[in-house]
């Protein structure tokens, strides 16, 4: 028997290892991999939740100060079981495109006013950087409670 050079032995191996390999990838290619849902699919098990509006009764304000710098936010006949408004301004800003502060007011059991000063940019180590608001603000408020959860939006023009 003729001596076989060692480089046939690796070409072969080679060849073999990929023969293997392409059978296993189309033995899997065939069988159908797990669908996927689609975006639509998975929101349209999701049940969409409406939250009500909060009584007409409920009167909310937004005072600015400081020459539009600092908004209070004032809210008067707050319903009875209320815990908590969650409250979210936005606005358009003159230089940094749309802005937006966002917090919440924590209410006592027998309190039907409540305030929040806030302040339209941002501050840190006593230094404040003012946004120049340009047009309205949109207050949206989220009032949660015993009764649940109801919601307040509006939109308000800055005037002094």
């Amino acid at each position: 028997m003729k001596n076989i050079p060692k480089q046939y032995f690796l070409i072969g191996g080679v060849v073999l290892v990929i023969a293997v390999a392409g059978l296993i990838f189309m033995s899997k290619k065939g069988k159908p991999a797990d669908k996927i849902p689609s975006a639509s699919e998975m929101f349209s098990n999701q049940e969409e939740q409406v939250i009500p509006t909060v009584d007409s009764s409920v009167k909310v304000s937004l005072n600015p100060q400081n020459n539009n710098r600092e908004m209070t936010i004032i809210i008067n006949g707050i319903p009875s079981g209320t815990s908590s408004v969650d409250y979210e301004l936005s606005y358009d800003t003159v230089s940094q495109g749309l802005q937006g502060i966002i917090g919440t007011i924590t209410i006592g059991s027998s309190e039907t006013t409540a305030k929040k000063k806030v302040t339209l940019g941002t501050c840190s180590s006593g230094t404040c950087v003012y946004h120049q608001v340009q047009g309205k603000v949109k207050v949206s408020l989220k009032f949660s409670g015993s009764y649940g959860e109801r919601i307040f939006n509006k939109d308000f023009s800055l005037t002094e």
